[in-house]
């Protein structure tokens, strides 16, 4: 049966207490229901690949509170001012650059293998003010693998997972923004190749982003293409 909360001071509070002692937790973001665990927890990032019967390629996360944060866990290319960084984060994209600094100290299975980190910074919502006073998560959608459409909802993240983690904070219904378009969650960006591909669209504009950066590959073949030659082969 799902522990399930309103989101609150008490929710809040009871949720810092279970990251500290390998909790496993489902919340809303700005854009989809996800599940998340201290990201120094080997035990609650194994627990999220179970639940969610993870077979593909599918790293977690990494979110952190702030985007002037990311020179601590990235490798960020020159170019990259703070204000671009944070325009990006900020912005509903999920950004994944090589590893650096800090990312070193989490558990291997949380990126499975892979030399990159991708992160999460998309403000206020209950997963990231959680997040931001506990320290770094690991996230992902809160949905069994290969099930997700448009958007997680919270109806669908208490069907998949809710009875697998430690709590469900119920922030109530995501909101829903026309011009993403059918897929709402956020745009990935993988700049750890050169130049940048696209890994997803979703609530940052690819016409944006190709103003940004001129020589952004939009081919999902290509993004396949350039992961299997560095990782092997590899299933999306």
């Amino acid at each position: 049966m799902s522990n399930i909360m309103k989101y609150g001071r008490e929710a809040h509070e009871y949720a810092l207490e279970l990251l500290a002692r390998d909790g496993v937790i489902v919340a809303p973001s700005v854009t989809n229901y996800g599940v998340f665990c201290s990201a120094h927890s080997a035990t609650g990032i194994a627990r999220i690949f179970e639940m969610k019967e993870r077979t593909k390629f599918g790293p977690l996360t990494l979110g952190i509170g702030s985007p002037y944060e990311a020179r601590e866990y990235a490798h960020i290319p020159d170019g990259f001012s703070d204000d671009l960084i944070a325009s990006l984060l900020l912005g509903m994209t999920t950004a994944v650059f090589f590893k650096a600094g800090r990312a070193h100290d989490f558990p291997e299975q949380m990126t499975m293998g892979a030399p990159t980190v991708g992160l999460f910074c998309h403000g206020e919502s209950p997963m990231y003010e959680i997040g931001r006073d506990f320290g770094p998560i690991a996230l992902t959608s809160s949905n069994i693998s290969g099930t997700g459409g448009a958007q997680v909802s919270r109806e669908q993240a208490i069907e998949d997972l809710g009875r697998h983690v430690d709590l469900v904070i119920d922030g109530g219904p995501i909101g829903w923004d026309d011009a993403a378009g059918e897929f709402q969650s956020n745009t990935v960006v993988d700049f750890s190749f050169d130049p940048p591909h696209l890994v997803r669209t979703g609530r940052f504009p690819t016409r944006h982003l190709k103003e940004l950066f001129p020589t952004l590959v939009t081919d999902p073949g290509a993004y396949h293409a350039s992961l299997t030659e560095r990782m092997g082969a590899v299933r999306l």
